[in-house]
């Protein structure tokens, strides 16, 4: 970019100042907040989080038709590295299947 202004050659120099400007913008999409590079998450926590997610948009589906189940299931269901259901021992359930 130097050597074509130093020349004077303005077409040169304005397109290879549009690709340093495309350049700028592309790092700065790829880096985080005051300059941190942006972590990208592995193949197991994206499914991890996917996983969490459908989980709780089900809970909340649920709910729409069965409020109470729908807040047990929230306290009892848990999400992480791995899913479990945890009985709560303090609210007893009995389960009516029909």
């Amino acid at each position: 970019l130097e050597r074509a202004r130093a020349f004077n050659d303005e077409g040169r120099a304005a397109k290879l100042q549009e690709e340093i400007d495309f350049i700028l913008q592309e790092l700065a999409s790829a880096v985080g907040l005051g300059g941190r590079v942006r972590k990208t998450g592995s193949a197991q926590e994206r499914a991890r989080l996917n996983v969490t997610r459908a989980i709780r948009s089900a809970i909340e589906r649920i709910g729409a038709h069965h409020r109470p189940l729908a807040r047990y299931l929230s306290t009892t269901i848990r999400t992480g590295t791995t899913c479990a259901y945890e009985t709560d021992f303090r609210t007893p359930i009995a389960w009516m299947l029909g």
